[in-house]
């Protein structure tokens, strides 16, 4: 095995076991508020209180781009758009922040709170096309047996996110259960996606 594999490799197993533990990460602050806790005195805790969920949204991606080599032969155009879906979220939300810092500080830059909409809707619109990218490779992988549960386990992440955004935008209302079901579906997703990856070599040291 060459360094330049072996390192690849190395970087899976890690991508793996850090999906996992935030996932239950996650799963102990819904049962028992442990940022609530501990974190509550400290300033920005709302910011470290959101690290899992910002490590799925980092590692997801390279899951799906590293998992999706294994498959890209036999449906490449699902390939393709379901890359490019996944990628919107992350160009879009470095647009977004690169866009702030400059009209900060140039003033021929407006402001961000000059688009049409607002920026809230224009994230959610992203994170709608980014879950549709997610649910795209999530069927993709349910249709071959050594990946069936890594296929399961992403379409959940999706609609953990999705479908507590639509009820709520539909509704107009945002229940608790909303959010617990959120938590729950989104911490187990990345467990098991973490205990899955990489799909078609996974090794039995985790």
């Amino acid at each position: 095995m060459s360094l330049a594999s072996s390192r690849t490799d190395e970087i899976e197993r890690w991508t793996g076991r850090l999906l996992g533990i935030a996932g239950v990460v996650l799963l102990v602050e819904f049962a028992n508020g442990v940022y609530r806790e501990f974190l509550g005195e400290i300033p920005f805790s709302w910011l470290l209180s959101s690290i899992p969920f910002g490590i799925g949204f980092v590692l997801i991606p390279f899951v799906l781009f590293r998992s999706y080599q294994s498959l890209v032969d036999r449906t490449p155009t699902a390939a393709i758009v379901g890359s490019s879906l996944v990628a919107v979220l992350p160009v879009g939300a470095i647009i977004l922040v690169a866009w702030a810092v400059l009209a900060l500080t140039i003033d021929f830059v407006p402001e961000v709170s000059m688009l049409p909409i607002t920026v809230s809707t224009v994230f959610f619109g992203l994170l709608a096309v980014f879950a549709v990218g997610i649910a795209m490779f999530g069927f993709t992988f349910l249709r071959h047996e050594q990946t069936r549960l890594l296929g399961g386990s992403l379409l959940i992440f999706a609609a953990g996110w999705a479908l507590p955004l639509a009820v709520a935008k539909l509704s107009g209302v945002y229940p608790g259960w909303l959010a617990d079901l959120l938590v729950v579906s989104v911490a187990t997703s990345m467990i098991t996606i973490g205990y899955c990856f990489p799909p078609l070599k996974r090794e039995s040291g985790w």
